[in-house]
């Protein structure tokens, strides 16, 4: 996708610099600074703990699989359209399509309170 490795599965959906940049904009609205793993495997395994919180809003933790797959999703998707539509979008428009596919995943769960995922998007 940034054309500056081998497109290998760790590569993709965790270094790529687009992929970074997603992962960046989660993990600051998480609270969460790490160093990303080298393997997917291994940031599975890290990956289960961050939505864990000290509050009893279940929402919270729906967020970590969802970003989880929403970032994976969107980046997928990405990849295809630039293989076999030449289509290369803006890390913009990448943010905002995950985002948006975010919103739809979360909404199910979250019904009647969209003002708690305004303030999740707020924190961008």
């Amino acid at each position: 996708m940034c054309d500056q490795d081998a497109e290998i599965n760790s590569h993709l959906f965790l270094h790529c610099k687009t992929t970074a940049n997603l992962w960046n904009m989660f993990l600051c609205i998480l609270g969460v600074s790490w160093v990303v793993p080298k393997t997917t495997k291994s940031m599975m395994g890290c990956w289960k703990e961050i939505g864990r919180r000290d509050s009893e809003e279940d929402w919270w933790e729906l967020i970590p699989a969802s970003i989880w797959w929403t970032l994976w999703w969107t980046l997928w998707k990405e990849r295809n359209a630039i293989g076999f539509e030449d289509k290369n979008n803006n890390i913009q428009k990448i943010r905002m399509n995950c985002l948006g596919l975010l919103y739809f995943l979360c909404k199910q769960d979250m019904v009647g309170d969209i003002e708690l995922f305004v303030d999740f998007i707020g924190k961008l």
